[in-house]
């Protein structure tokens, strides 16, 4: 037994050897070691070489331990983190990095797939090939390649091609004789994928950028966009993080518009989004997003590289400077801050804006204090609210500004204590509000309004008014109670409210009565409402159905005592059908002189089947009694639908989309509405595919109002390691004057 263990031990042995030197560990496996020299080994079977993060296997391998020098043939495989090599021999030194290697081919990191028929590698990162062909798809015949004569590779920067050729499939299709293609994961400097095409409104499209990553944690990027027929557009980016906190972005572009609609030629944007953290708990910002016309996005939206905002529908801007300091007790914030909002009219457009110059505010919830929370606010507001209507050269472009000024003092505090109970949770809570506007450049012309409770709105003079008021509310929540029926958990939630707050009477703001209504509580609701909420949900194993119904009672509305129904619907089965739905609806009949009636609907349905998806999103708002005036904050509307399949590697969509402003909010008076669709094919290396979409507008341009049909047909196109680019291909523009 002892002489059969120990022939067992010394066969093991035989057949496995490893080896170490220079405090620095090589291991080398196979079926067969033998040692050929004082230094030298020779493998066979199965053999496995690791060392310096390096993985090298093959059939057949003869190592120097002294030297680290390789020589491997057969299938030999090498394999690291960053890439995974297949060749038929090499001659390679792990110390020093370098080496030869025929018939070559694999991945090389971040997403290349490389072959040539000798590779030389001439240090830790680089090499140079001859008859080789990169590509971002794998196999055999990849669907697109760069094919080279000879190249130079460095694995943190480019490969650069000579005498290439680009293939689609495995065909020629155009020859470059020098040709720089990115392989690094890395940022690094360098031209990116140009914009081209044509267009009826731009004429010969191209738009080109140039890269700058100087270190890890800043770049920048310029560019110039070339349009025949409006003009040069100048482009510049610049990003910096200089730790988690703080961070910088700016972004602009420029253009001297030859055909602008607008009533300026020398047309821009601006973007800004950075924070600074010099010290702990004190924060620093500077952000905006502002452009020089109210038709800059119609115009330049499609073509702008910038991070913009490209979701600005409503055209609205602004730009602020803010300085926060926050800690256990208190959260402090200056800033100065411009909002602006550009609507169309019939006769021009309005450009709205109100400006904080400055906004000083000190709030915090406590929660240090026994017992009780305290949530106060104190405010203070040197307001501007400008309102300008621009009107069309025919009608030699006369501007009537109105401005507003003034100074707003605000205050508030709440008191509430949660008492948490057996069976329920009970909230009681207290607050009350002081608002005082002085220096009003437009004198105050209102009856006061005085609560028999505790509250009042009332002038002091013409130029200062004042309002206080309180309310109390008492939160009753009933814990949940559920019952597990196995495949599926039912619960139910019960709260009952109990508000009060005084009636005070807020005169609507128009060219003879002005009352202040710029910040959130100029205007407060009054109520003494009992309110009753109730929610239930059924939650099973990747499925759950979620109602909320909300109804209440206000004592003080005599002719309308029912508050708006509140529903909702959340549903979501296994993720293939997912919906919310959600309807406020009040009715009444008679009401009193500017109290809203208002009918609320909203839904959002996606349903998701052998990757089909349908998704909607309406929305509606109907029955506005009060008039909107040139100083209310109210904001435009957009409304949008959109259905699309995915099947296997093609994918299609197609949308309807509504924006604008109206006083009705009705969906059929918002412009412009544009409609269209996409059909792509996705392959594992690169997308083509079309997108087509068609705007009709209104635009009131200097000279004068027309309607607008705008049709665009895009190429979209995409390149795996290169890039992509959406070609505007094709344009059609029709223009009828109203």
């Amino acid at each position: 037994m002892y002489r059969l263990l120990f022939f067992l031990c010394m066969v093991f042995i035989y057949n496995i050897s490893y080896a170490q030197l220079d405090n620095e560990e090589y291991i080398l496996e196979a079926d067969k070691v033998t040692r050929i020299g004082d230094n030298l080994y020779e493998a066979e079977g199965n053999v496995s070489l690791k060392g310096m993060g390096l993985t090298i296997t093959s059939e057949k391998m003869i190592y120097n331990s002294a030297t680290s020098q390789v020589q491997a043939e057969g299938t030999v495989i090498i394999e690291s983190p960053e890439q995974k090599l297949e060749a038929e021999k090499i001659d390679y030194n792990m110390k020093k990095e370098t080496g030869t290697a025929e018939n070559i081919q694999g991945f090389i990191a971040p997403f290349n797939y490389l072959c040539a028929k000798t590779m030389n590698k001439t240090g830790p990162t680089t090499f140079t090939v001859k008859d080789a062909k990169i590509s971002a798809c794998s196999g055999k015949v990849p669907e697109w390649s760069l094919s080279m004569y000879e190249g130079k590779l460095d694995l943190d920067g480019y490969m650069q091609l000579n005498h290439a050729t680009v293939n689609v499939v495995d065909s020629p299709f155009v020859y470059v004789p020098k040709f720089f293609y990115p392989v690094s994961s890395n940022r690094k400097t360098g031209f990116l994928m140009p914009l081209i095409g044509y267009s009826e409104k731009m004429g010969a499209i191209g738009n080109f950028q140039y890269y700058i990553a100087p270190d890890v944690n800043y770049d920048f990027t310029v560019g110039v966009g070339l349009y025949s027929e409006r003009g040069v557009m100048e482009e510049a980016e610049a990003r910096f993080a200089l730790d988690d906190k703080s961070s910088f972005y700016v972004a602009a572009e420029h253009i001297k518009d030859y055909d602008s609609d607008s009533d300026t030629d020398s047309r821009w944007r601006a973007t800004a989004r950075n924070q600074y953290v010099p010290i702990k708990n004190l924060y620093i910002n500077l952000n905006g997003d502002y452009v020089s016309d109210y038709l800059y996005i119609r115009d330049f939206n499609d073509y702008t590289t910038p991070e913009f905002n490209d979701d600005n529908y409503q055209n609205m801007f602004f730009a602020e400077m803010k300085v926060k300091y926050n800690n256990d007790f208190i959260d402090s914030q200056i800033h100065y801050r411009r909002d602006m909002l550009y609507r169309d009219t019939r006769t021009g457009y309005n450009q709205n804006q109100l400006v904080h110059m400055p906004s000083i505010r000190l709030n915090k919830i406590v929660k240090d204090i026994p017992y009780v929370f305290f949530e106060y606010d104190l405010s203070y507001d040197h307001l501007k609210y400008q309102h300008t209507s621009f009107f069309n050269n025919m009608q030699n472009k006369p501007d009537e500004d109105n401005d507003w000024i003034m100074n707003r003092f605000s205050s508030y505090g709440r008191l509430y204590t949660p008492i948490d109970l057996k069976v329920l949770t009970l909230t009681p809570s207290a607050y009350i509000g002081y608002i005082r506007w002085q220096d009003s450049t437009k004198p105050f012309n209102f009856q006061d309004s005085i609560s028999p409770d505790f509250g009042a709105i009332n002038m002091i003079d013409e130029k200062t008014a004042q309002k206080y008021w309180g309310d109390v509310d008492l939160t009753l929540s009933v814990k949940e109670i559920y019952r597990d029926y196995g495949l599926f958990r039912h619960s139910i939630q019960n709260n009952l409210i109990m508000a009060y707050s005084p009636k005070l009477l807020h005169p609507a703001s128009n060219t003879k009565t002005y009352f202040p209504n710029l910040l959130t509580n100029d205007i407060t609701s009054y109520q003494s409402t009992l309110s009753y909420e109730f929610i239930t949900a059924l939650i099973g194993s990747g499925w759950n159905i979620k109602l909320t119904l909300n109804q209440g009672f206000d004592f003080m509305n005599e002719e309308n005592p029912y508050t708006p129904l509140d529903f909702k619907l959340d549903l979501d089965i296994l993720g293939y059908i997912t919906n919310t739905t959600e309807m406020m609806y009040n009715h009444s009949g008679e009401i009193e002189e500017e109290e809203p009636r208002m009918q609320y609907f909203s839904n959002s349905l996606t349903l998701k089947f052998l990757k089909y998806f349908y998704f909607t999103n309406t929305y509606t708002y109907n029955g506005k009694i009060y008039n909107v005036k040139a100083n209310s904050n109210i904001h435009n509307t957009t409304v949008g639908i959109s259905a699309g399949i995915n099947i296997w590697r093609i994918a299609a969509q197609g949308f309807y989309n509504w924006s604008g402003y109206n006083e009705t909010m009705d969906i059929k008076n918002l412009y412009p509405k544009t409609f269209g669709g996409s059909i792509i094919y996705n392959s594992e290396c690169f997308s083509i595919g079309f997108r087509g979409d068609v705007t009709q507008s209104t635009i009131n341009s200097i000279n004068g109002p027309y309607n607008r049909n705008e049709i665009k047909l895009y190429i979209l196109f995409s390149l795996r390691g290169l890039g992509d680019s959406n070609i505007d291909a094709y344009s059609i523009i029709q223009e009828n004057p109203i």
